[in-house]
């Protein structure tokens, strides 16, 4: 990874850790979708604006965990559906990612139809 990389994915992680915060976890699309619209020449951003996401859910997780407590409730979900614990942590991780995903390519499409439309126009 670049430099730039790096920073944009430190923006990106606390720009999403900020809007999740604030506004729930229905921003995380809503903030995707604009992003996406403003880097549409940055190749693979779906896969970065996902990554971003799931890590600043994963901040968001550590910044308001008990590990007691986090532990016994993940020990407790685990028990009832026989899985590892932990498997809640990546499920949880994987919603924020799913749902920035969805919104790239959502956007990423409908900019396209619209590139080319105006092209057909001219």
């Amino acid at each position: 990874m670049s430099g730039r990389e790096v920073v944009l994915f430190i923006v990106r992680t606390t720009g999403f850790a900020l809007v999740t915060a604030t506004g729930g976890w229905l921003a995380v699309p809503v903030t995707a979708a604009v992003w996406s619209t403003i880097a549409s020449a940055e190749r693979r951003r779906e896969l970065h604006l996902a990554l971003a996401a799931s890590a600043s859910w994963a901040l968001l997780m550590l910044w308001g965990a008990s590990a007691a407590s986090n532990a016994r409730l993940l020990g407790l979900l685990g028990g009832i559906f026989h899985v590892p614990g932990w498997t809640f942590v990546l499920l949880t991780l994987a919603v924020p990612a799913l749902l920035a995903w969805s919104a790239g390519v959502v956007t990423s499409a409908i900019s396209g139809q619209i590139s080319r439309r105006r092209a057909a126009r001219a």
